[in-house]
């Protein structure tokens, strides 16, 4: 019996117990992440606090999302997923409330840290439980159905923020308390599971048939390295494609300021949709992975053509957005990809460690894109960023390419990854 098979119509996960409140939980996360990320610095270059400061309240908020990442796995064995995820969307949305306050700049500072907290153990919690609520043989679909909300949620939040704060002021505020209780309630529908213990000694059993227990970073090294790269194009996308647009022809940059993001995101929806659906008729995720990787490249290089090119009005729309798109397809395929990847190569008690460490090198990814290509900008303009982005981006594709030519004899708990996984679809 294929994988494909086993796992019945392509709609059939959504009758996993518990996985319809999961993607809602994911949704309305994402949904009040991305509703508040562009806000809060307009918030505060409005009320006088300058860019510095309005930069640090993002900045804030990414390192203490990716710091809490690394201590969830933990929290997630002892106390449970349900308690996480609860507590998490609580703090992720419900102190939004205090930016109603005119407290100081202080104020935004902790709030933004204390959201950083909420949001890096839902997005662990959210991605490990996965792994442990639905069926092998069904994870990619259901990882498909994750991104989509994911992406859903990401689009609608990155569309409205900015249009709700200028016209409706804090009704924006109100909004992300709101998706923090709703973020509560839906993971009440959870069922009650345990991050798996984690075990340093192959069982007896395991022993007697020769199984050998890899080290974490050997099993993750490939992913993390692909999708921290991709992650690294991403800043630099989602950063400095409207500036750049905005430096050859404002009108246009008008445009693609409010579409941009709408189409990656979009894209990366799709791409997502294709791998979850490849991966589940294949029982073998990375097999996309390289052409994925590729599309991020090729996005990358024709964004900094459309630059080079100078095209003014219609075309540099239309290019900049083709190029928004190219780029979102294969990044989201990464995405699924990688993460399927690191959930296949690792055993049942390291899923939540692998669900960090994916989560930990998408975050620094994009942060450290945007740090180190934001110099590029200053020193080569735009379209340097793009070239070099799309260079880093390379480094990351050569490797998943070595990957999937000589690792294909690799050890993890039950013999190689295509063994294991058609042992569990059968």
């Amino acid at each position: 019996m294929t994988a494909a098979t086993a796992g019945g119509s392509a709609l059939s996960v959504l009758r996993v117990k518990g996985f319809p409140w999961t993607l809602l939980s994911v949704f309305s996360a994402f949904l009040g992440w991305s509703l508040l990320l562009p806000v809060i610095p307009v918030s505060m270059i409005d009320a006088g606090y300058g860019a510095t400061l309005a930069g640090l309240s993002t900045g804030i908020f990414m390192a203490a999302t990716v710091v809490t990442q690394f201590f969830v796995p933990r929290l997630l064995r002892s106390a449970g997923y349900v308690p996480v995820m609860i507590t998490a969307a609580i703090l992720l949305g419900v102190p939004s409330a205090f930016y109603l306050i005119d407290g100081g700049a202080w104020l935004v500072l902790l709030v933004s840290a204390i959201r950083g907290v909420g949001f890096g153990a839902v997005t662990v919690a959210q991605a490990a439980l996965l792994a442990e609520l639905v069926p092998p043989r069904q994870l990619g679909r259901a990882n498909a159905f994750f991104g989509t909300a994911l992406g859903v949620g990401e689009i609608l939040g990155f569309s409205i923020g900015l249009t709700l704060y200028a016209n409706a002021g804090d009704l924006v505020f109100l909004i992300a308390v709101l998706c923090g209780v709703v973020g509560a309630l839906a993971a009440i529908g959870v069922p009650s599971l345990h991050a798996a213990v984690k075990t340093e000694r192959v069982s007896g059993t395991d022993a007697d048939a020769g199984v050998r227990r890899a080290p974490m970073w050997k099993l993750t090294t490939v992913p993390v390295v692909g999708l921290c790269t991709g992650a690294m194009g991403f800043g630099a996308f989602s950063a400095f494609t409207a500036p750049a647009v905005d430096e050859i022809d404002p009108a246009a940059a008008a445009t693609v300021t409010g579409l941009a993001l709408a189409v990656t995101g979009g894209a990366q929806i799709l791409g997502r949709m294709v791998s979850g659906w490849w991966v589940d008729r294949t029982g073998e995720p990375g097999r996309l992975v390289v052409q994925a990787s590729l599309l991020v490249v090729l996005g990358m290089l024709a964004l900094a053509w459309v630059l080079h090119s100078a095209s003014s009005g219609a075309a540099l729309v239309v290019g900049t957005l083709g190029s928004a798109a190219l780029f979102g397809v294969g990044f989201g395929a990464v995405q699924s990809e990688t993460m399927l990847m690191m959930f296949a190569r690792t055993p049942k008690d390291r899923v939540s460690d692998a669900s960090a460490v994916w989560n930990m090198a998408f975050d620094s990814g994009t942060g450290s894109g945007s740090a180190v290509l934001g110099v590029v900008a200053a020193s080569a303009g735009y379209g340097g960023v793009f070239l070099v982005g799309a260079g880093l981006v390379g480094v990351g594709t050569l490797t998943l390419a070595g990957d999937r030519l000589l690792g294909r004899h690799r050890v993890v708990e039950h013999g190689n990854i295509r063994t294991r996984l058609r042992r569990l679809a059968g």
